[in-house]
């Protein structure tokens, strides 16, 4: 993916402001199609994993930024209340999204259009893999992808009644583990 140069400029300003020099920003994609809701974590889910981050030894001293589109705007205030995290722009259109994915230096997500527009600006993704298949997906050496601990997965399903989903079964420990090698 090509960023104009206002887009390259307005990803330089947003990664100014979000960053700290030398310190990687985490961006945390939130969102995924309505066509398969189960490709992104339940507020709760991120918030778990904002929890698990703001506690770990090294990645507590990262920024991190919530992404998403503007169906996520509401989800992202809910993830964000009492944390100390940065929400991006979600209601400024895609390119827009794509200068602050750019912004970033690291993306945790689902499968998902943020994977694809990380994966697009050359960032190091961490992507969790439920009702889809992992293998369908290619990081080009800049990321780690982690497999739900569902045995149903990849299932492709659009509903499902499992008691347990396949978004609670992501081990957030090997996402921390994938962020640090970013």
């Amino acid at each position: 993916v090509t960023l104009t140069a206002q887009e390259q400029e307005l990803a330089a300003v947003r990664r100014e402001l979000w960053g700290h020099p030398g310190i990687p920003t985490i961006g945390i994609n939130t969102g995924c199609s309505p066509t398969l809701p189960h490709k992104k974590l339940t507020i709760d889910g991120h918030r778990r994993l904002l929890q698990i981050l703001q506690n770990h030894p090294v990645l507590n001293k990262r920024p991190i930024v919530l992404l998403g589109g503007p169906e996520d705007t509401l989800r992202n205030e809910a993830i964000a209340k009492d944390f100390n995290v940065i929400q991006s722009p979600t209601t400024r259109g895609l390119r827009d999204g794509l200068a602050s994915t750019a912004a970033v230096d690291l993306v945790f997500t689902g499968d998902s259009l943020g994977m694809h527009m990380a994966i697009g600006v050359q960032k190091w993704v961490v992507a969790w893999f439920g009702p889809s298949c992992e293998q369908e997906i290619d990081l080009y050496e800049r990321g780690r992808k982690i497999q739900t601990k569902a045995p149903c997965s990849p299932c492709w399903k659009r509903v499902c009644d499992k008691p347990v989903m396949c978004y609670d079964q992501v081990d957030f420990k090997q996402v921390a583990d994938a962020l640090l090698e970013g």
